[in-house]
């Protein structure tokens, strides 16, 4: 009888630290993006069709950065993601974003992933 108590106690704790993810994948197409100083968003952003708030992130608008400065992954990543993102833009793909409400730029959330959907 332990046994099975300490299963569903396990399995309780698993089904609820996953609702209370901080990532949650954003398909969406990109609309704008930014280049700026290293100061300011972590240097470059996308701004997105959908907004990461009504995914159940903390984040204030569909601006994502990709921490091009460097801060949260090396900046030859973020500029590999940045890259992506404007190639889907320009060709009018869709992509899918991990965004993650953690991390943030001057209170824009990060994005640590990106697929271009070729269809």
């Amino acid at each position: 009888m332990k046994h099975m108590t300490a299963l569903s106690m396990a399995t309780l704790m698993g089904l609820t630290s996953a609702s209370s993810a901080t990532t949650v994948y954003v398909t969406a197409s990109v609309e704008r993006t930014l280049i700026a100083d290293q100061d300011r968003w972590g240097g470059c952003m996308i701004l997105l069709d959908k907004q990461p708030s009504d995914y159940g992130l903390d984040c204030p608008s569909r601006w994502v950065s990709f921490s091009c400065n460097g801060t949260f992954t090396t900046k030859d990543v973020a500029y590999r993601m940045f890259d992506s993102a404007q190639m889907a833009a320009a060709l009018g793909k869709r992509v899918v974003v991990e965004v993650d409400d953690t991390r943030k730029h001057n209170g824009y959330c990060y994005g640590s992933r990106v697929d271009v959907l070729l269809q």
